[in-house]
């Protein structure tokens, strides 16, 4: 018997009717900001995806045999976000596209990595992207909807929170202790929550930070109100005021300096939301990419933007007992009493699927068993056509719920 492959998951249909309740839901928050949907292709080429990538996204693309002979042999890997691909569609028309341009899209994106509790392989991903604007209110609309997408699935501050930092005043610590490598203390600083304190430590080391290096960084990292922060610095300022315009969903927000987001394309703003009781990975994250457009060979463009897995989403709404309605079900199930009632039963359903969703019994089985089956499948309402209700040119309908049942003629479908 084959299974599907590791790190992938099959969707039925209570689960794609979650899926689709999610992703609706976040949709309409989107549009609420007056952002717009697009979509990629799901396979871009290597050098595109990655262009100014660290080495663990390289490793963690799924790559495309290659077609073609000589030089035309191309290479394509599969998209891993959609950040990305959106860039490049951007790009493609950035000319002519009216500034700012907000952008959303869903879609299933691919990472080589170990899978465990919400994250997969292959996964469902939001992304929002806003190209034209340096300003911190840009930033900051971005974090508001972040915040509004789980709050309109019915999460409360409690539940989560959103941290964020800003790399440039990061980056600016970092030289404060004479260091320059600022990716590799980055990457270093990320894994901090990830691995044992000692391991973290060797980690800090590996990067050239001495003993004393680590003990004022741990210090700076423990900071919690940026007027604390005694370094000058263009990213404290934009920090600072940013805070100021998030004065609303302060109860959602942590200064976290600590969080600098695994993905090197980030030049400053950059935030993550967690679960409050911290037991899951990250739900979404974000921040600003300034340098994105022209890297990819557009004009020198702004932008920002964040996502949201669906996956760790749908944990953290089932932890707090959040999940939308996933209810599969058909509207009107009909059981068809013999081949000249079945014949009649196909024009009903034709009516009826202009307004409803319709299922016949295709097996020729009993009112009893089509009664079981109907049961089983959820029908709101089923429709009992035999030779009495044929002779009385009526059907009967039940309601699966009450059990109530009333006849109605067929001529007044």
């Amino acid at each position: 018997m084959f299974k599907k492959p590791k790190g992938t998951k099959d969707y039925y249909p209570e689960d794609m009717a979650l899926l689709k309740n999610i992703e609706e839901s976040l949709r309409k928050t989107a549009e609420s900001y007056g952002f717009m949907q697009v979509e990629s292709p799901a396979f871009e080429s290597i050098e595109l995806l990655t262009a100014k990538q660290g080495d663990e996204i390289r490793e963690q693309i799924f790559t495309l045999e290659k077609k073609g002979e000589g030089k035309k042999r191309e290479e394509y890997g599969l998209r891993f976000d959609l950040t990305v691909p959106m860039t490049r569609m951007f790009i493609e028309k950035q000319k002519e596209l009216p500034k700012p341009v907000r952008w959303f899209s869903t879609g299933i994106m691919w990472r080589y990595e170990r899978p465990q509790a919400g994250r997969q392989r292959e996964f469902y991903q939001l992304s929002v992207e806003l190209f034209g604007s340096d300003r911190p209110e840009a930033d900051a609309e971005i974090i508001r909807m972040a915040i509004d997408c789980l709050r309109n699935l019915g999460l409360k501050s409690k539940e989560f929170v959103i941290k964020i930092n800003n790399r440039v005043l990061l980056q600016d610590f970092i030289k404060s202790l004479e260091l320059d490598n600022f990716e590799q203390v980055f990457r270093a600083i990320d894994k901090r929550l990830k691995i044992p304190e000692e391991a973290w430590n060797k980690e800090l080391e590996n990067a050239s930070l001495n003993k004393e290096d680590i003990r004022k960084l741990k210090a700076f990292l423990k900071i919690k109100d940026i007027d604390k922060v005694s370094i000058d610095s263009k990213g404290k300022d934009d920090l600072k005021k940013m805070v100021t315009l998030l004065k609303d969903r302060k109860d959602y927000i942590e200064l976290d300096f600590s969080t600098v987001r695994g993905l090197s394309y980030y030049t400053s703003t950059v935030f993550e939301i967690f679960d409050r009781k911290g037991e899951l990975r990250s739900i979404a994250g974000g921040g600003r990419y300034d340098n994105m457009v022209e890297l990819f060979g557009g004009e020198s463009c702004p932008a920002t933007g964040f996502a949201i897995g669906f996956s760790t989403l749908a944990l953290l709404l089932e932890e707090n007992s959040r999940l939308p309605d996933a209810e599969v079900s058909v509207d009107y199930y009909i059981a068809p009493i013999g081949d000249k009632a079945l014949r009649k039963a196909e024009k009903i359903a034709d009516k009826l699927r202009k307004k409803a969703s319709v299922e016949l019994d295709l097996m020729g089985r009993s009112i009893s068993k089509q009664m079981g089956y109907a049961d089983r499948i959820n029908a709101k309402n089923v429709i009992i056509l035999g030779d009495d209700e044929l002779k009385q040119k009526v059907m009967k309908i039940r309601d699966m719920k009450t059990g109530k049942e009333r006849k109605i003629k067929i001529d007044k479908i």
